[in-house]
């Protein structure tokens, strides 16, 4: 929204005494006409943790974010004195509300206002929409604080970076259900315990970046409508996981199986096979396996050997779990596939690894299983 003032020039004249926009007009403004100047090029922003998609902006863009960020941090209604480029403030906009989840009263969405003199672009002002008031906000914080505690507490921060990973993967996918919510804030999962995939996405960067985890939040499409996951940094490795599509609920699973592991430390060649990255932001190419949950576990398989996966399931009942998943490489996949439910395999290796763990299962007639074709994923359900 544009907002012409008729009185600018004598406005401008009044500023170099008690200056513009609240704030004296400086030397820099008055050679500039009183004009907001462009921000140096050179500019390179203040260090505040882990923001990835600041360090894909420019160095005008991350002046921009700076000036905004504080005004966001603060609340305030309205934050002025801002070079007049619209499309470079969105873009600054755009990036803070990716790389800060913790800024839950902040709706993403706000009005750009812009003065002209004649018309010339003087100085834009952007007036932020927040979700609650700051009584709110602090209300609302307590109850994040409660939930990050609680599921800090269930993670050995000795642990590798992987290891800490998986366990904030495990709990948010055992503590939120997939549901249609109005934004992607983490305040729907960590608060209403519900959320759609940007909620998750969020709320993990959120929590692995209290962990000092490097993470980062990334949009595209799965399934051919919008999505989001997360970019993340595991013992230095550069890897996609993707929470929602490991929670059983958003998979039409039931939640006692637990989660699904198959979109944890992907490569980047594994995520194109189901998501497609949108490129609003540039992304590294992950091309190691070495945090995916499957090369990690012992649980990646390039040939089908019966003994293998009794070996599996044995470790997976004698853990008291309920479920073992192993993935198959492409070749190997519909070899196993044959062999354990055409030639009727499968309940003769469960049989074999009730029996080597020594718990006393009882094998059903009927065996519960999940086939993930495109990734080459079978997830087996453990009798109770």
């Amino acid at each position: 929204m544009k907002r012409r003032t008729l009185t600018a020039l004598a406005a401008l004249l009044l500023a170099v005494t008690v200056g513009l926009s609240g704030c004296e007009l400086s030397l820099e403004r008055l050679t500039n006409g009183g004009a907001v100047p462009a921000p140096s090029a050179e500019y390179t922003g203040i260090q505040d943790g882990f923001r990835y998609t600041k360090t894909t902006l420019t160095g005008q863009e991350q002046y921009l974010y700076d000036q905004l960020l504080a005004g966001l941090k603060d609340q305030a209604e309205t934050i002025d004195g801002l070079y007049p480029d619209n499309d470079m403030i969105q873009k600054a906009i755009d990036a803070i509300d990716r790389d800060y989840p913790e800024l839950f009263w902040f709706s993403g969405t706000g009005q750009i206002e812009t003065t002209l003199l004649g018309e010339r672009a003087m100085e834009a002002v952007y007036r932020p929409t927040y979700a609650m008031d700051a009584a709110q906000r602090a209300e609302t914080q307590a109850k994040i604080d409660q939930w990050t505690a609680d599921c800090l507490a269930t993670i050995d921060t000795s642990a590798s970076q992987y290891a800490q990973a998986l366990g904030v993967y495990t709990y948010l996918i055992d503590h939120a259900d997939y549901q249609d919510v109005g934004s992607n804030s983490i305040v729907n999962i960590m608060v209403g315990g519900a959320g759609l995939c940007g909620c998750y996405a969020k709320t993990m960067q959120y929590v692995l970046n209290q962990l000092g985890i490097q993470a980062a939040y990334i949009t595209g499409q799965a399934k051919g409508q919008s999505h989001a996951w997360n970019l993340v940094w595991l013992d230095g490795t550069p890897c996609w996981v993707d929470p929602t599509w490991g929670d059983p609920v958003f998979a039409g699973g039931e939640e006692s199986q637990g989660p699904a592991y198959a979109y944890f430390g992907l490569t980047t060649a594994d995520l194109l096979r189901t998501h497609t990255i949108d490129g609003s932001i540039p992304v590294p190419e992950c091309v190691s396996n070495d945090a995916n949950y499957f090369y990690r576990s012992g649980l990646y398989f390039t040939s089908y050997h019966a003994s293998a996966l009794t070996s599996a399931i044995q470790r997976a009942i004698a853990a008291g779990e309920g479920q073992c998943s192993v993935r198959y490489s492409d070749e190997a996949y519909s070899t196993a596939c044959a062999q354990l439910f055409a030639q009727g395999q499968l309940h003769s290796i469960f049989r074999q690894a009730a029996q080597a763990a020594g718990v006393g299962t009882v094998v059903p007639d009927s065996l519960w299983y999940s086939r993930d074709d495109t990734m080459g994923v079978l997830t087996f359900v453990i009798p109770s």
